[in-house]
């Protein structure tokens, strides 16, 4: 029997994929840890493949046809769960802190996958509608429609996902500590005569701010910075909303 044949008949995975019980759900979680494990830009198909004990084949079918459509759902895996827990009868702005704060400590408890994320949030929207309808709604009870909705939805996204993405972005996988000791000391090397003010800075913000940090999220927390482009972002919603009441 082909392998084509194998893996599904009538819509229903067959021999090996069927024998160990593979299904979507499982092929994530195994893919999540791996990526835990060894980094976004270490992963495999084929080491997948391997863990799950079926051929590269019976992964693609379960997830879609591509490497791309699992990565769409791993991201939306992260967003479907952020979404679910959402207080749906609490004001707008209350349901925006918690989607964006849910979201940022899901992300912390599984760091690799940020880059995943970001690229998702930008190519493969349908895999995240969840967090979508989530951000919309809570936008549409604010008020906004048309254009303002559209700039006001893509401030809280590209701001709040995209800072996510940058606080936990990797390292260079080859030689990361030597990496981080090398930008560690050109840091500390920047000239006062040309950049006087951020020398003078640099005890307090040395690997503390963004463009001067060698180690990412896991290791030096951005949350009070987050926390406070939260709040400046719905403040700013709040105060920009169209005068009108919000129609069902």
């Amino acid at each position: 029997m082909s392998e084509k044949k194998e893996q599904k008949t009538n819509g229903k995975p067959r021999g090996r994929a069927a024998a160990v019980g593979l299904t979507k759900d499982r092929i994530v979680d195994v893919a999540i840890a791996q990526i835990d494990e060894k980094g976004f830009h270490a992963f495999s198909m084929r080491e997948l493949a391997r863990a799950l004990g079926v051929s590269p084949n019976n992964i693609y079918w379960h997830v879609g046809g591509t490497k791309e459509d699992l990565f769409g759902e791993i991201a939306a895996r992260f967003t479907a769960e952020v979404s679910q827990s959402l207080p749906r009868d609490k004001p707008w702005q209350d349901r925006l802190r918690t989607v964006f704060l849910s979201y940022r400590e899901a992300v912390s408890d599984h760091a690799n996958v940020a880059p995943l994320l970001g690229a998702q949030l930008k190519s493969n929207g349908v895999a995240n509608l969840a967090l979508v309808e989530a951000v919309l709604t809570a936008l549409h009870d604010a008020g906004y429609r048309g254009p303002g909705m559209r700039d006001a939805f893509n401030a809280l996204i590209g701001g709040l996902c995209g800072f996510v993405t940058m606080e936990f972005a990797p390292a260079p996988d080859d030689k990361a500590q030597e990496w981080e000791a090398l930008f560690a000391e050109r840091v500390a090397g920047i000239d006062p005569a040309l950049f006087p003010y951020t020398h003078s800075v640099l005890p307090e913000f040395s690997n503390r701010i963004f463009v001067l940090r060698w180690e990412n999220g896991k290791d030096v927390s951005y949350a009070s910075s987050f926390d406070f482009l939260l709040d400046l972002l719905i403040e700013g919603l709040s105060a920009h909303a169209p005068n009108q009441t919000p129609t069902s």
